[in-house]
């Protein structure tokens, strides 16, 4: 199916970097993230995902450079 959707400029960066990594089109990384989305979704009561012991984002809130610096600092509010 062919469908014209406006991302918003992080999301597109999102999906491209996801598309390059995994070497496909950003069609099919936006699939494949909407699908991730779902299966998380459908997990109630989930843990929380960890990779080599740390929490794995869900990509609510992207990882940037201030948050790095705000998290070093101590000044992570979350």
């Amino acid at each position: 199916m062919r469908l014209t959707v406006n991302l918003e400029p992080d999301l597109y960066a999102l999906a491209v970097s996801l598309a390059k990594a995994e070497d496909c089109s950003i069609s099919a990384a936006v699939n494949r993230l909407l699908r991730r989305s779902l299966a998380d979704e459908a997990r109630p009561g989930a843990r929380p995902r960890r990779r080599n012991d740390f929490l794995v984002s869900k990509g609510r809130e992207p990882v940037t450079a201030d948050t790095v610096a705000r998290t070093e600092a101590g000044d992570d509010v979350a």
